[in-house]
């Protein structure tokens, strides 16, 4: 690993930041966070906190009681979701929602594109988090939405970055960020880490969004990372795959990773076939 090729993609990353600004955490995101952390967490008032914002609890709901998250009981309001879900789950799904609520004056060519791929590798993580066992189903979810969140934050900086953003640059996520650091000495995981970061996303998150791609070339790498971020990582990669196999994409970095992934998540092709059927059955719903 170059130590002082990334401290100089660092700077960058934090530059670019500071230019333009990246969203802030939101108000209703810090106030949601204190009180779910709190020694005993009032949900009464965790309901009242994400009920206040109509358009958000709309789209909690929305989601929650999407085929994704399997709810026997389709939940009628955020306080039957939280019943439902649990508290973490739906503090998870508040977050990523915000996410695109903070990102709604970024427009342009890809962005509606962006969006509904982020909400249905997030979603299908879920699934995949209860089908395996693997991982914890808010935390996944949420870094489905957040991994490329550097993306739009480019966007907003550099009217050419439009190529990449719309795929006509390199396809693989490796070559990606290589086309990236050559253009602007930084990349769309490291700005998006940062954006992580300042919405107090959890370490193993943000260690995760940071390297969701070079994760996948460097054994260096790998041998850093907490087993929860590498968890996240694979869980990203086979809900990526799994939504290009709906929607009739393609994954490049499948032929890479893939087999590794399913590894980390002992997932054997027979499940992963089940799985994608009830993908497939699915995606029209979102």
């Amino acid at each position: 690993m170059n130590t002082d090729n990334d401290e100089t993609r660092d700077r960058k990353a934090d530059q670019i930041v500071q230019e333009i600004g990246i969203p802030p955490c939101p108000a209703t995101l810090t106030r949601l966070l204190r009180e779910t952390r709190a020694d005993d967490p009032d949900f009464r008032r965790v309901g009242q906190l994400i009920g206040g914002d109509v358009a958000l609890a709309s789209a909690v709901l929305k989601v929650a009681n999407s085929p994704f998250y399997g709810l026997r009981t389709k939940a009628s309001s955020v306080q039957q979701a939280l019943a439902l879900l649990g508290l973490n789950a739906v503090t998870q799904l508040v977050t990523g929602l915000l996410l695109r609520q903070a990102f709604s004056g970024v427009t342009g060519p890809g962005m509606e594109r962006y969006w509904k791929t982020s909400m249905a590798i997030s979603l299908i993580s879920a699934m995949l988090c209860r089908e395996t066992g693997r991982g914890d189903v808010g935390v996944s979810c949420t870094f489905g939405l957040f991994r490329d969140c550097g993306m739009p934050v480019m966007m907003q900086k550099f009217p050419i970055y439009a190529d990449i953003f719309e795929g006509k640059a390199p396809a693989s996520g490796d070559l990606v960020q290589e086309t990236e650091n050559e253009r602007y000495s930084t990349n769309h995981a490291r700005i998006g880490s940062v954006l992580a970061h300042s919405w107090h996303l959890s370490d193993p998150l943000c260690f995760a969004i940071l390297h969701h791609h070079d994760l996948l070339y460097s054994n260096e790498i790998l041998a850093q990372a907490e087993a929860e971020a590498i968890r996240l990582v694979a869980i990203g990669l086979v809900a990526e795959q799994l939504y290009s196999l709906a929607s009739d994409e393609t994954c490049h970095e499948w032929s890479t990773g893939g087999e590794w992934a399913l590894f980390e998540l002992d997932l054997a092709q027979e499940k992963f076939a089940a799985i994608a059927a009830k993908v497939s059955a699915s995606i029209n719903h979102l």
